[in-house]
């Protein structure tokens, strides 16, 4: 369905969008069309898709093809803040904010899964909590990617932190780490901000000797998946001769590109799993 973009509301907090991610998407939009549709509430509230519509307004559109969501009120705020998680940059404080809130909003839609609540249904039926809805942590877990634990020491974080700490922290950056906000939050409240303040001006963690620089490596793994990239376009070309190949030759294809995929799992996996310990043991 086409709305009016000047009929298209945006709800008050929502992040401001990144420009240059913007200007690439009206390219991309230019080229080939919008391939995903924004999301709308049937309000007219903005759900899902905003640098989507920052970027045809940047094109001149007038109107948008929508999604119009059945979702509305707490519905609606909890598909928003799941929409921006898939968005690049966010810090931990801001990460764990956006958990508090879905927190709330999650378990005022599910109030089963309250840890209490949840916990009486188990000892009186079993039955019941495999049809309900996961706990907060678990759903929000799986959503993202990450373990429970680091949902529940961010929701941790942000509901503990005083308004105070949580500016200090926003203003210092990568000086203040995630393990550093959390213990600041442990802290009786009068002395979150004073803590906050004195890590801003800590010196910076020395790197370990040897270690390569993220930046190099980061060239180098944005490198490879390049070559990688562009020598599979160079085959397209060739396709029917694939095409043609007979059972044995198709399963060695199958193989190959198995190995590829199955090698890129391993090196993520042992990356999430270094990190881990590396925040582990600067939380200790």
């Amino acid at each position: 369905m086409k709305v009016k973009i000047s009929n298209i509301k945006i709800n008050p907090g929502r992040r401001d969008t990144q420009q240059r991610n913007v200007e690439e998407l009206a390219r991309s939009i230019a080229a080939v069309g919008l391939m995903n549709l924004i999301t709308v509430t049937q309000d007219n509230t903005l759900i899902a898709g905003l640098h989507r519509l920052e970027a045809v307004k940047l094109l001149g559109w007038t109107e948008i093809e929508c999604t119009i969501s059945d979702a509305d009120g707490l519905q609606a705020e909890l598909a928003e803040i799941d929409e921006n998680f898939v968005r690049a940059g966010l810090s931990h404080r801001e990460l764990g904010d956006l958990l508090l809130r879905r927190k709330e909003l999650y378990e005022a839609i599910h109030p089963e899964t309250r840890q209490g609540q949840r916990n009486g249904q188990t000892a009186k039926n079993d039955k019941l909590t495999v049809l309900a809805a996961k706990p907060f942590s678990e759903d929000t877990a799986d959503k993202l990617g990450i373990s429970k634990r680091t949902v529940e020491r961010l929701v941790q974080t942000a509901a503990n932190l005083t308004p105070e700490a949580k500016k200090t922290i926003r203003n210092a950056g990568d000086k203040i780490t995630k393990g550093d906000a959390l213990k600041i939050s442990r802290l009786p409240p009068d002395q979150q901000a004073e803590a906050a303040a004195v890590l801003t001006i800590a010196p910076p963690t020395p790197k370990k000797q040897g270690m390569m620089d993220s930046e190099a490596a980061l060239r180098e793994f944005t490198s490879l998946c390049s070559r990688y990239v562009s020598g599979i376009k160079s085959l397209h070309h060739r396709a029917g001769i694939f095409a043609g190949m007979s059972i044995s030759q198709f399963d060695a294809l199958g193989n190959s590109a198995y190995s590829v995929t199955t090698a890129i799992k391993e090196f993520f996996e042992k990356v999430h799993e270094i990190r881990h310990e590396m925040e582990n043991e600067h939380e200790n």
